[in-house]
């Protein structure tokens, strides 16, 4: 047990993990209270509170949207070149779609994946569309609400839909997509979600993401007077 620590490798760095759990416990509160309001699935004055809850949840979202941003830039820099770094590695994903389906019982395409990096074919198409509604949701959200008697009829009514079913298409993605292939992997679960270092074990890292550990990755031989074990 004293030397777990040593076998394992930093996946999801602290300002990451910040800004994604707190961003996925927002987007439900805002998701859940913006339907009740939209659909009127409640009495005028809970509709009422709800557009409350949404509003100050909002300023907890956006925050950390700029927190993300500015804050640790690099960060965001580093995620955002990842996703945008394709090759033929990735483009050959999708001829099996990772195994996914095979998972599920569908003999789909080859049973070999191809090798990924830390982001797979999947995610570098998926995880740049949800930044970008993110930062649509915060405009439009806040555009509405600050400067509605500003916004021209068409303007207002662009943007109220932009705002609604963008927000309903993206959640449903979420929801049914990126949510059930997360849970399939148990560690990178565990190591976003759980107060702590975002780790995983190395031979996990290297199994799903071998670009990634092979391109990335430094071991590094400790002290003599620190137990044995390498630190990665």
């Amino acid at each position: 047990m004293a030397n777990d620590y040593m076998n394992k490798v930093l996946k999801f760095p602290l300002p990451n993990k910040i800004f994604h759990n707190v961003n996925a416990v927002t987007w439900y509160i805002l998701l859940i209270t913006g339907l009740i309001a939209y659909f009127k699935l409640a009495s005028p004055q809970t509709m009422a509170l709800m557009m409350k809850i949404h509003i100050y949840t909002a300023v907890i979202f956006t925050l950390n949207f700029i927190a993300f941003v500015f804050i640790t830039p690099h960060r965001f820099y580093m995620m955002l070149d990842r996703l945008f770094t394709w090759d033929k590695d990735t483009f050959a994903w999708f001829k099996n779609f990772g195994g996914y389906p095979r998972m599920l019982g569908i003999p789909f395409g080859p049973e070999e994946v191809a090798p990924q990096g830390k982001y797979n074919a999947g995610q570098k198409l998926s995880y740049p569309m949800f930044v970008f509604f993110v930062a649509i949701l915060i405009v439009t959200g806040w555009g509405l609400f600050l400067f509605k008697h500003a916004l021209g009829k068409g303007l207002f009514t662009v943007m109220f839909y932009v705002h609604v079913w963008g927000s309903i298409l993206v959640s449903a993605m979420a929801t049914f997509g990126h949510v059930p292939l997360a849970l399939i992997h148990p560690d990178d679960v565990k190591a976003m979600f759980r107060f702590g270092p975002g780790t995983v074990p190395i031979e996990v890292a290297a199994h799903h993401n071998p670009k990634w550990v092979k391109n990335e990755i430094v071991e590094i031989d400790l002290p003599k007077d620190i137990p044995e074990g390498h630190h990665h």
